[in-house]
């Protein structure tokens, strides 16, 4: 393995000057070094002029005095959900990320809806990143929530007449935003016909428009520092509960994946995906343990009428009927006793809804006990 020092050697001498310390970090960001480190030898030469061609580009991109707006490692608006992320890729998707990202804004700018908003409410020009906290803060009155509401006004009424208050449906909307500081989208309530309301409505329009997200594409109206668009993001599913129970088997991984994106890339962001969901779903118990097709069967056959209340001696008796009469599936297992059929059945459900537990030692008397509790 080449360690860092050498790599930042060739890289000194094949640029024919040092590499800066912010171009140095940009690529262990972007995990480029590492990709370097892990390269076979008949392979590193030609990732080696890969980054130095990385670095030429963002030299010839971005200057060291750099437009107001332009993209840059320590000047981009990354997107910043809470539940998603982008996911890591190699340098020549980092360097069409950055290019994507950089002529989609030079796209935005002509935007006219952009150009009224910015004419009328940014009449000094655009503000500086660090100004955009304070820009929000002085349009949002006293900080008191702000509503809508719509309620249905009865024939005749006349404006100071009271109104009805027993159909009242009241609505919100939200701003979203990035500021510096904060590592989490910043959302303030803004009400409709204001200067946020407008900005509110017109951030929704751009984010479908160019993949941004809302709150990126706030922040560079304000500003115009350009959004940055991830070829890949990732959205992990969030723990999901249900009259007390976790319901495990609604946690859904999503990819939004541009079509630049390489395919072995997807696979990568997919499988640290899956890493990360199935290490915080089971606490880091997670055993990988992968179900045999007999298993999967049993599990679908007693599934329903299990829950319906058929006895298991009764399920049983039907499954070895069943299997001879089927064709699909080689293998199946009969059983001749009802204990053990209820344990294997039990086990195989238990598996399905709950991947990566219920594995191991003590498995069958936890999935025993866990289906004693729900009844």
């Amino acid at each position: 393995m080449v360690d860092e020092v050498e790599i930042r050697k060739w890289l000194t001498k094949h640029l024919r000057g040092a590499v800066t310390e912010r171009e140095w970090a940009f690529l262990q960001k972007k995990r480029v070094v590492g990709q370097l480190q892990e390269a076979a030898d008949d392979e590193l030469q030609e990732e080696l002029d890969s980054c130095a061609s990385l670095i030429k580009d963002m030299r010839a991109t971005y200057p060291d005095v750099e437009p107001a707006g332009s993209t840059s490692p320590e000047q981009t608006l990354a997107p910043v959900s809470v539940s998603s992320r982008s996911a890591d890729v190699g340098a020549r998707s980092a360097a069409y990320s950055l290019a994507l990202s950089e002529n989609v804004a030079a796209e935005a700018d002509h935007d006219r809806q952009v150009a009224a908003f910015r004419k009328k409410f940014l009449p000094g020009g655009l503000i500086q990143l660090d100004q955009v906290e304070g820009w929000i803060a002085e349009r949002t009155g006293r900080g008191e929530d702000a509503q809508q509401a719509q309620v249905r006004i009865p024939p005749g009424w006349e404006p100071g007449q009271p109104l009805p208050g027993e159909v009242i449906e009241v609505f919100v909307d939200r701003l979203a935003y990035v500021a510096p500081g904060y590592d989490r989208v910043r959302k303030v309530v803004v009400a409709p016909g204001t200067t946020l309301g407008w900005l509110h409505r017109l951030t929704i329009g751009l984010a479908v428009s160019h993949g941004w997200e809302p709150a990126q594409a706030a922040t560079w109206v304000l500003t115009g520092v350009t959004p940055l668009i991830g070829l890949i993001r990732v959205t992990e599913g969030a723990q999901n509960i249900r009259e007390q129970n976790w319901t495990a088997w609604s946690e859904r991984i999503t990819l939004d994946v541009h079509p630049a994106a390489a395919p072995d890339e997807v696979a990568d962001a997919y499988r640290e995906a899956r890493a990360r969901l199935d290490h915080r779903r089971t606490d880091g118990n997670y055993r990988a343990r992968s179900q045999s097709v007999r298993q999967l069967v049993l599990a679908r056959f007693v599934a329903r009428p299990r829950a319906q209340g058929i006895a298991w001696d009764t399920l049983r008796k039907k499954w070895n009927s069943w299997i001879p009469q089927q064709n699909e599936y080689a293998d199946l297992k009969r059983f001749e006793s009802e204990n053990a059929f209820r344990r294997a059945g039990l086990l195989a459900c238990k598996r399905v809804l709950y991947r990566g537990l219920f594995a191991g030692r003590g498995a069958t008397a936890a999935a025993i006990a866990a289906d004693q509790s729900r009844r």
